[in-house]
């Protein structure tokens, strides 16, 4: 029994010189930076990271470092070190009088400085010297990243460092309309209502819709293919025109500035904002319509599609239809009632010559009705 014990305690007292002997080698592979200035206290940094102030001893893992010391009313002391396995790292700074400056250290490198909103940039990393004394508000751009913002007061002889870990924008999307409340639909699938920020967004092209009662919808196309963020900002007009699409065919789907709809026969939009929108309208079978149609600023945007087989020699044809109250039929059938109940003003016989022909707004046929 005392011998079980013995054994016991002797292999605890090996693993215990083991876990020391653990911990003495892994110190042993770190090296000692050792920090001191020539005027007392001053703030320590090893690249963005504050670390105390001086004097500082303090082991560190080997590698390659940016070590500042700043101090009110001295120049900013910067140094790039190499810490060893083993080794002490000595870091005397001498420090000089100075009238104070920011700097900006921003990763990734390459990030462009604003201040106060003015035309003058700076590619960060950057040290500024010699500005007034007041508060400055700055902004951060990078492509593919989000934009920083802040602000900072300066005052002579005052040190400052500002740093900055910009998030990439890749994957975001944000959508904003006034007024607001608008529902968003994102390549066809509603995605939320306005004002909407939306992560993990694929990369590519994609198609948004707002609609919002009372206002006309709003159609946009984005490209976020090179990584960049998304961003979409609409006035909601509040007058628009319908649009209709009448093809005719139970199959036929029709997309509309990248969004699918369907399959059905005819479609209505509506009111939709005035503009130039792309259709592409298919059917199993048929030849495809790619064509991109006018909506005006007021009346009425009416479309009839024409499929025709594939295997045929005619191609399938959009064209530009209009109301039932604008054509001959219409007009006849009114003329012929106002006729009987003596409420027509004047019955004209439309010819080849006749100037009304150019006007626009005269329906296509043979008579003419003006009403009283």
């Amino acid at each position: 029994m005392f011998e079980f014990r013995f054994r016991t305690l002797v292999q605890f007292a090996a693993i215990f010189v083991l876990f020391l002997s653990g911990q003495v080698h892994a110190e042993e592979a770190k090296g000692m930076l050792r920090v001191k200035t020539d005027q007392g206290t001053a703030s320590v940094y090893l690249g963005t990271e504050e670390i105390g102030n001086t004097p500082i001893n303090r082991y560190m893992e080997p590698g390659a470092y940016t070590i500042r010391v700043l101090k009110d009313g001295f120049e900013p002391f910067v140094r790039k070190i190499h810490i060893r396995p083993n080794q002490a790292t000595d870091v005397s700074a001498r420090l000089f009088p100075g009238k104070g400056s920011v700097e900006f250290v921003v990763e990734p490198a390459g990030a462009i400085l604003t201040l106060n909103g003015s035309k003058d940039e700076w590619p960060t990393p950057v040290r500024l010297k010699d500005l007034d004394e007041q508060m400055y508000k700055y902004s951060i751009t990078h492509k593919g990243y989000e934009t920083e913002t802040g602000s900072f007061v300066f005052e002579k002889g005052k040190n400052i460092l500002v740093t900055s870990r910009m998030s990439s924008s890749a994957g975001l999307l944000t959508v904003l309309s006034r007024p607001s409340g608008a529902l968003v639909i994102m390549d066809g699938e509603e995605v939320g209502s306005t004002p909407l920020n939306l992560e993990e967004v694929e990369s590519g092209k994609h198609s948004v819709q707002l609609i919002k009662r009372g206002y006309a919808s709003v159609f946009r196309q984005i490209d976020t293919s090179d990584g960049s963020k998304g961003e979409i900002e609409v006035r909601m007009p509040s007058r628009g025109v319908p649009l209709t699409v009448r093809a005719g065919n139970p199959e036929t789907n029709l997309t509309i500035e990248g969004i699918r709809f369907g399959p059905q026969s005819n479609y209505r939009f509506g009111p939709v904002e005035r503009g130039r929108y792309a259709l592409v309208i298919e059917a199993p079978g048929q030849k495809t319509i790619e064509q991109t149609v006018e909506v005006p600023i007021s009346g009425t945007a009416l479309y009839r599609a024409r499929l025709r087989h594939k295997d045929g020699v005619p191609p399938s044809v959009l064209s530009k239809g209009q109301p039932f109250y604008r054509h001959w039929l219409f007009y006849t059938a009114v003329g012929g009632a106002a006729a009987l109940t003596g409420t027509v003003a004047a019955i004209a016989i439309s010819s080849g010559n006749n100037n009304t022909s150019s006007d626009p707004t005269t329906p296509n046929g043979d008579v003419l009705i003006n009403l009283p």
